[in-house]
């Protein structure tokens, strides 16, 4: 029940993730936003998707993409707990200051840094959970933990629809966002330990002992304890050291070996691409309530909550599958059925007004089918990779 608890905190983090980069996804098309920040405070009679809108939608996405690549590499070296809490912060304080922000300029420099946050929250968050889990169902519960940035877009969604109905303040809509990331970061904090195994290789090996026996204990076991020895014998040619000189250095050869001959061709370059599609459709998420609004649909409020409770079956089905069927198996299976799904989404916005049952069906498979690969996907990457650049 330990182990359990312990990675419901980490949940709260995945599903803090979730708000912040979900809640674009709906103040791009609340009234005041448009009034606010896409038309420079009334200095413009249109609103500036193409420009503002765009930038300020995939700023988060570039903060992602550099906060993931460096910090992932320290967070091998300083830890994977010390670098998840530092994503929680500073994603939090991020998503604080977007709520006050008085431009386009500044709006845009907040999501970048709640990109980074995020980046370094999901270059950490699976590699703690997977470390910390048994590997005989370390699928279902790294899923498990994915599973919770489905309560993250419910709960955005809910409160779009009493925000936007009501037309409240986008600010306080920003501000409610944040909250679960500011939860998850105090009680990761408070909870959740340092990864067994890090802390090994690192040479801290009575905490390791600490930490496992705990787990251990957490999951039924009452045979013979760990102790110091075993595990000096198990890791003790390849502890790191605790010494913190070196650390830059130690950093790129970690992202060096990352792209070394061992792993480039075979592990490295196809989850990039892998990776790289994907994103493609999550993209695609942030502006999908401004994609219901411009074909027409009626209540979009209650259109974009039916698309975020397709996170639900998605993440049963994942939950179910990941273990039975494999996790390369089901990535296929749900990349293949999202394709078909958004092509369906795509021929019924031809003609929305007659074929509107149609555009929401396919569009929540579609989404329901994406939350599915990416739960496979993050068991895939986090077991393909040696302990000692995993989070890398």
């Amino acid at each position: 029940m330990a182990l359990l608890a312990n990675l419901s905190f980490t949940r709260n983090a995945n599903s803090g993730d979730a708000t912040e980069i979900t809640c674009m996804n709906y103040i791009l098309s609340h009234p005041l936003f448009k009034e606010e920040i896409l038309q420079g405070g009334g200095s413009t009679l249109e609103e500036d998707y193409g420009g503002r809108g765009a930038a300020i939608a995939s700023s988060i996405f570039a903060g992602m993409l550099i906060g993931g690549i460096v910090t992932g590499a320290y967070g091998d070296r300083l830890g994977r707990r010390k670098m998840l809490l530092t994503g929680l912060f500073l994603n939090a304080i991020s998503g604080i200051a977007s709520s006050m922000a008085p431009s386009a300029l500044v709006m845009c420099a907040c999501r970048f840094f709640a990109g980074l946050g995020i980046g370094a929250v999901l270059s950490s968050l699976i590699t703690l959970a997977s470390e910390l889990s048994p590997s005989k169902h370390r699928g279902w519960y790294i899923t498990i933990v994915g599973g919770f940035w489905t309560l993250g877009t419910v709960f955005i969604a809910l409160a779009f629809i009493l925000f936007g109905r009501n037309n409240y303040s986008w600010r306080i809509f920003v501000l409610i966002a944040a909250s679960p990331t500011l939860l998850g970061g105090l009680l990761v904090y408070a909870f959740v330990p340092e990864s067994p195994r890090y802390l090994a290789l690192h040479g801290r090996y009575q905490e390791a002992v600490n930490v496992a026996n705990h787990v251990a204990e957490s999951m039924g076991y009452s045979g013979k304890q760990l102790t110091v020895g075993e595990i000096k014998d198990h890791y003790g040619h390849l502890a790191e050291g605790n010494d913190i000189s070196g650390n830059n250095d130690r950093a790129m050869m970690k992202i060096k070996d990352l792209y070394g001959k061992k792993l480039l061709l075979h592990t490295t370059l196809p989850l990039q691409i892998v990776w790289f599609s994907m994103s493609f459709g999550s993209g695609l998420c942030t502006w999908i309530t401004k994609l219901f609004e411009e074909i027409g649909l009626s209540d979009i409020y209650l259109q974009s909550l039916y698309f975020a409770l397709a996170n639900v079956p998605g993440n049963a089905l994942a939950t179910i599958l990941v273990d039975r069927v494999g996790r390369k198996a089901l990535l296929f299976g749900s990349m293949t059925s999202a394709a078909l799904c958004l092509g369906l989404a795509a021929h019924g916005a031809n003609d929305a007004e007659a074929r509107q049952l149609q555009v929401i069906l396919s569009a929540c498979a579609f989404h329901s089918f994406l939350v599915t690969g990416w739960c496979a996907l993050s068991v895939m990457t986090s077991e393909l990779f040696p302990t000692s650049i995993r989070g890398t």
